[in-house]
């Protein structure tokens, strides 16, 4: 595909964003286009999304250098240069002068040649931009636009972890891992393994049992043994969250916020065909997939209910182990879901609020020795440790449990376990196990 047509796909998904879609399924419809390479498809994600990851950032640098403001040009326009600056100061593998180049000549693509001398003057002018040469009103402002994240996400990294804020956002720009749990219920991790360098495909052990990052093979659909069900994608912490319940065979478990499923087929390998599994999520079509997924893995033992994790119903009492992996505001996977960046956070007091109410709507599901465990993909301790912290002061018939095994860089807090998103193998996450003692 020539290369112009290359970032016009780009720039028609960057303003299909801007109209409020979301970026993976912009992306996925981008890539849907029979002409595209294997080359296409790598050069068309990484300018996609990497353009949307460091929006504020570039915005910044060409608001430097154009007199009015942004968002009083052409949508084309700004996108155009967007994509264009992005190749230019994160792209090794692009010319600066071919990236320029190619931008001009987009404006005639969207029929806006008269800004090709606009285009092509700011673009020269900002590659040589520093953006640590401007002048900040504040730290927080600072560090929103060199790190290309919401004020209000930043205002929570500087309350909670002020001397490891760098750090934090320098992690949310960590490129995913794609890792799987390999369902030892159908085959041995070892055997997976064999599979995999039978079939030329590198992998390497992940600090969760059973776990295995794929550093090669194309689509997940294309791996061997996807259709067998012998593996199903999960980040690390999910499956360490799981692992640490300690699920016996023959529990009974309840996966209070389940969707899309992967907590439930994490604790239906711990069960090894024993047991059960309740699903639950308010969505229906949410629920399909965890029965197709159950249905493709050989989970016999999983059934799903259609309900909301704070209302209590007594059908779901005298559970083994409730997990809570709560609906949050998903600081810790930025990396995964480059819109969550922008999260203007508006209503996380109700957010935090709805967490509570999940979690003691499990309290009262969880038996007498049983346990929950409480995760979220944040690294707000208003619904982490503070969450857990108010949990128990009024609910004086849990404890909170050590959990063990915890993969190296954990921060262990009074039992329990965050992973900051600058982890080399993990996203951000929090896990807390508590059991019931009477």
């Amino acid at each position: 595909m020539p290369q112009d047509l290359q970032r016009k796909t780009i720039v028609d998904g960057l303003l299909k964003v801007e109209k409020s879609g979301f970026s993976n399924l912009v992306l996925s419809s981008m890539l849907s286009d029979s002409r595209l390479t294997r080359q296409d498809k790598d050069f068309i994600t990484t300018v996609f999304y990497g353009t949307l990851e460091r929006k504020i950032t570039l915005n910044a640098i060409l608001q430097n250098f154009i007199s009015k403001p942004l968002n009083k040009l052409d949508k084309e326009i700004v996108a155009i240069m967007q994509s264009g600056l992005y190749q230019i100061l994160y792209m090794d593998s692009v010319p600066r002068y071919a990236a320029i180049n190619q931008a001009v000549g987009l404006c005639s693509s969207f029929k806006k040649t008269s800004a090709k001398g606009l285009v092509n003057a700011v673009l020269r002018k900002a590659e040589k931009f520093d953006i640590n040469s401007l002048k900040f009103k504040s730290e927080a402002d600072r560090l929103s636009t060199v790190y290309s994240v919401s004020r209000e996400i930043v205002d929570i990294i500087l309350r909670d972890y002020p001397e490891r804020r760098e750090e934090i956002l320098k992690g949310l720009f960590t490129r995913p891992l794609l890792t799987v749990n390999i369902n030892t219920n159908k085959i041995s991790l070892s055997d997976y393994e064999k599979l995999l360098e039978k079939n030329g495909i590198s992998y390497r052990e992940m600090p969760a049992r059973h776990s295995l990052e794929i550093q090669s093979g194309g689509s997940i659909t294309n791996l061997p043994g996807f259709a067998e069900g012998y593996f199903f994608v999960q980040g690390v912490t999910s499956t360490f969250a799981v692992q640490s319940a300690k699920i016996k065979q023959g529990d009974s478990v309840l996966d209070l916020c389940a969707a899309p499923g992967g907590k439930t087929f994490a604790a239906a390998v711990e069960l090894g065909g024993t047991g059960s599994i309740v699903s639950c999520d308010p969505n229906e079509s949410r629920l399909k997939l965890i029965r197709d997924g159950a249905e493709r893995l050989g989970f016999s033992n999983v059934t799903t209910r259609q309900n909301l994790g704070q209302i209590y119903s007594e059908k779901f009492v005298g559970k083994d182990t409730v997990i809570c992996d709560v609906p949050c505001s998903g600081i810790g996977i930025i990396p995964k879901k480059p819109d969550l960046r922008y999260k203007k956070l508006d209503d996380i007091d109700g957010l935090v609020r709805l967490q509570y109410d999940i979690l003691c709507t499990a309290a009262r599901y969880v038996k007498t020795g049983g346990r929950i465990v409480y995760s979220t993909c944040t690294v707000n301790k208003d619904e982490n440790e503070r969450q857990i912290a108010k949990f128990l002061s009024s609910h004086d018939n849990f404890a909170i449990v050590r959990q063990t095994d915890i993969p190296d860089g954990a921060i262990i807090n009074d039992e329990t376990v965050t992973f900051l998103p600058s982890h080399p193998v993990c996203d951000g996450f929090f896990i807390a196990v508590l059991e019931k003692m009477w």
